[in-house]
């Protein structure tokens, strides 16, 4: 994870492709779908990058915390955050996820999107998740698919399993990119997985 960390900071001027914003918008699109209504409603986006999906749900969330490990990206939220000309209810914070996952509150939503390729311990961040959680909250990942051209995929059948395990319920999920049905570059589809404490 730290040499992505690293790759990452060396993106951050780069990342908002008209690609990466298009992705980020069916990934929003499908939160609000999903998004279980719910008083107070405290979220954090793990893994922000430069706050594609954090900053464009600030009207659905009565609060974000906007989470990266490179320094580089949460310069770029919260230059973003700045220019914004009402009051924000969006925070930054800098954590290496893969060292340890403690948020300084525990959330009623999280947003984990393309991280979890990234990181080896699938089931220690899925277990941190979960403690990050309020009883009765609700996590989104979301993450490629596997397929012959993508050797970053996540398997959504083990992705549940491991989910359902350690105690989630309500595990739903979606494919929201299909690759094979698009005429562009992007090798992989993408999934969003949803799930309750």
């Amino acid at each position: 994870m730290n040499n992505h960390i690293e790759k990452f900071n060396q993106l951050a001027n780069h990342y908002d492709t008209p690609k990466n914003i298009y992705m980020a918008k069916l990934v929003v699109d499908a939160i609000r779908r999903y998004k279980v209504p719910k008083s107070p409603n405290k979220a954090a986006d793990l893994g922000c990058g430069t706050g594609l999906i954090g900053l464009n749900l600030l009207e659905d969330f009565d609060s974000m915390l906007l989470v990266d490990g490179a320094s580089n990206m949460l310069d770029i939220v919260n230059q973003k955050i700045k220019k914004q000309e009402t009051k924000s209810n969006a925070d930054t914070l800098q954590l290496n996820m893969e060292d340890e996952l403690i948020l300084p509150e525990k959330m009623d939503t999280l947003i984990l999107s393309l991280v979890l390729h990234h990181i080896s311990d699938h089931e220690q961040i899925l277990t941190d998740l979960y403690n990050n959680l309020n009883v009765g909250g609700q996590l989104f990942i979301i993450e490629m698919a596997p397929s012959p051209h993508n050797h970053h995929g996540v398997d959504y059948n083990k992705l549940s399993i491991q989910l359902s395990d350690i105690g989630f319920q309500d595990i739903q999920f979606e494919v929201i990119y299909d690759a094979d049905n698009e005429n562009d570059d992007q090798t992989a589809s993408r999934f969003i997985l949803t799930a309750r404490k």
